[in-house]
């Protein structure tokens, strides 16, 4: 049987979603539980992978299991035992050929920069900027990346199957007297991709640059990975379509 999970997490304390040796992850922590209640070895496969410091609002994974389990005992369980930081919201058997990753149709993440004081107590989950002096033009360069575009000086990946093409179908920016955010809908994203996209606007909306960079290395014949990076505080995966 296989089985679908919905879960939400704070990623500050953990070295990112996927399990490594001798460090706290997301994976690491959600196969020991699963493991230890269903009492046989369980292996996660999430959507994507989230970098060390990046949260998860609807992060979506799929597990085999020889059990049919009783959902709702399961999930109550399972959140017992859990680190506090991790939340299973939901739990469901799926089709055998399901694929949290494989079967997603789009991503959705939100980039949450502050632009007042800064404020210790949010220090692990917002971008604390404020001296953007080029708030309009940061937002006008964004629009440059909607559509489908060729992003290989965005991500760290070596090699890509699909060329590094990706599409964002949208970007909307939501502002307010203290917050900036940036929500990006797309059919999937590459490792640093959205950080390396915010680290460019933001110096943009520093005024170091104009949005003509964006031109520059979108879909361009070689290769020079950027070296801005935004935080990962202020990213969060917001939701998986299917």
């Amino acid at each position: 049987m296989k089985y679908k999970i919905v879960f939400s997490y704070d990623g500050a304390n953990y070295y990112g979603f996927a399990k490594q040796p001798n460090k706290k992850t997301i994976q690491g922590e959600l196969e020991r539980v699963f493991s230890l209640i269903l009492n046989q070895k369980i292996i996660i496969k999430s959507s994507g992978r989230t970098d060390r410091g990046v949260h998860a609002l609807a992060q979506v994974a799929d597990f085999e299991c020889d059990k049919i389990l009783d959902n709702n005992k399961v999930l109550h369980q399972i959140n017992k035992a859990l680190n506090k930081d991790i939340f299973v919201k939901s739990l469901a058997k799926v089709p055998l050929n399901f694929s949290s990753r494989l079967s997603s149709k789009k991503k959705v993440y939100e980039y949450r920069i502050n632009i007042k004081e800064y404020n210790p107590l949010k220090r692990n989950y917002e971008c604390f900027l404020n001296k953007l002096s080029n708030l309009d033009e940061m937002i006008e360069a964004s629009q440059l990346f909607v559509g489908k575009h060729n992003f290989k000086n965005f991500t760290s990946k070596e090699t890509d199957v699909f060329n590094f093409v990706r599409e964002i179908f949208e970007i909307k920016v939501k502002k307010t007297s203290s917050n900036i955010v940036f929500t990006f809908n797309g059919d999937g994203f590459m490792r640093y991709e959205i950080r390396k996209i915010m680290g460019l606007l933001i110096e943009i909306g520093k005024g170091n640059m104009s949005k003509y960079i964006v031109l520059k290395n979108l879909d361009t014949s070689s290769r020079h990975i950027l070296i801005y990076q935004a935080p990962p505080q202020g990213l969060y995966l917001k939701k998986v379509i299917y």
